[in-house]
Formats: structure tokens, sequence, C-alpha cells
């Protein structure tokens, strides 16, 4: 999964497809739509074709539910793929489980005994909040896939401690949104300035250039990412 820089909510909102959740793509299919999607790309402009062309095929997959990523994506804040996977294991570990812990079995785990396996205070707190709100159902798996992009960020980021980066990863890894930027990613902006000469601290100009990709900003980000690091954590 990416790594984030800042957290500015205003931002997030606006690379984002205003649609409805997109239709659910089954297995067999999904290799046919991805092909579909990078042939549309391809015939926008010669940088992304070779971009493309450079990478391969798109490889992008979810990597589990809205609250498993949700869960992921808080651990992720701030680090490294590598390190936020090692922090998931040992969440695992502690709760004694094959797999993310239940919103029910993280209430039960003691703030301390997070604290010692190496989650920040702040990060505690966050994931207490997140099977709090799942606990009591007032967020559900449910409830996100029927909610479009805009409203999933406005009811994550409605949580202390859950930003717009921690959002998109839900989008882009759950809910298998299509047309999504995350404009918080500083790697993205540093592959787009790389690639279509932007600088990577000119958000507002990122976002209104990649108004031209929609509806396949989330295939153009796995590109992007995929050639600074090979698609490390893009599923």
């Amino acid at each position: 999964m990416p790594s984030s820089d800042s957290k500015s909510k205003s931002d997030s909102s606006q690379v984002s497809s205003s649609s409805a959740s997109a239709k659910s793509k089954r297995p067999e299919d999904r290799d046919i739509l991805l092909k579909k999607a990078t042939d549309w790309l391809r015939k926008k402009d010669p940088i992304t074709k070779r971009l493309i062309d450079g990478v391969g095929p798109c490889q992008l997959r979810t990597i589990g539910t809205p609250y498993q990523v949700l869960i992921k994506s808080v651990l992720g804040q701030q680090l490294s793929t590598k390190v936020a996977l090692t922090f998931e294991r040992r969440l695992i570990a502690l709760a004694g489980s094959k797999k993310l812990p239940s919103p029910e079995r993280i209430l039960e785990i003691p703030n301390t005994a997070l604290r010692k396996i190496g989650v920040s205070q702040a990060k505690t707190e966050t994931i207490k909040r997140v099977a709090e709100s799942y606990s009591s159902k007032e967020i559900t798996d449910a409830k996100l896939r029927k909610l479009d992009d805009s409203n999933v960020l406005d009811l994550l980021c409605s949580l202390k401690g859950v930003g717009p980066w921690t959002a998109e990863m839900v989008l882009i890894f759950a809910l298998d949104r299509w047309d999504h930027f995350s404009i918080n990613d500083l790697i993205l902006r540093k592959s787009v300035e790389k690639h279509y000469g932007i600088s990577k601290d000119n958000k507002k100009e990122i976002i209104q250039f990649l108004k031209k990709y929609s509806p396949y900003r989330t295939i153009l980000s796995w590109y992007l990412w995929a050639d600074v690091d090979g698609g490390e954590g893009w599923g």
C-alpha cells in the first residue's frame, strides 16, 4: 500500500469521481476490463502510452474488505509497505487470530498491549475508534459500498485519526473504485512530476490535469506507482 504525506481533506475530494459505486467486477472479467481501461489510457497521449508500455499489464487488485483495509491503512500511515505489514502481522498475532481481528476482538485488546507491539498512541486510539464505529454499526462495509466516493471519504474522515489518504486506500483497495487519484500520496505526485512535468507541490494543477484521465484515474495511479517501485503495495 502506498505511503502518505499530508492529510488535506479539501484536496482529496477534488480527485474522485462523484458517481456511485462501480459495478462489481467478476474475477473472470477483471483482466478484460483492466485491458479496456489501459487501452483507453494509452490513446490519451504519447507520455501515458510510453508509461503503460514500459510497465506492462495492470495488476491492480483489492486486498480486503473495507474494514480490513481501513485497519491496514491506519497501521500504515506514514510508514513503508514493509513496515506496515510487520505491524499488521503483530496485531494478528496479538489477537490470536489468522487474519485481522474483528471490531469486537480489537475492543477487547488493552491499549497497553497495542502499545507494546509498537503501535503509536495515536494509531491505537484511531484503531479503537474504527472498531467502535463498526461494532455499533455506525459504519458497515455494506453502507460504504452503497455510497459514492465523496460520501465514503466524508464518513471515514469523520473519525478522528482517519485522514483523506487513509480513506482513499479504502476506496481503491477495498471498494475497487477506478476513478480516484490519491493527491495526498507524495510518491504519486513525484511520478506525475517525472512524467508530465507538473511540480509535485502544485496539487491544484495536478488535480486539473488529471481530469482528462477520468474514468480511469486509479488505473493511471497504479502505473505511476509501478514505475517507481514495481507496484509494491498496489494490490
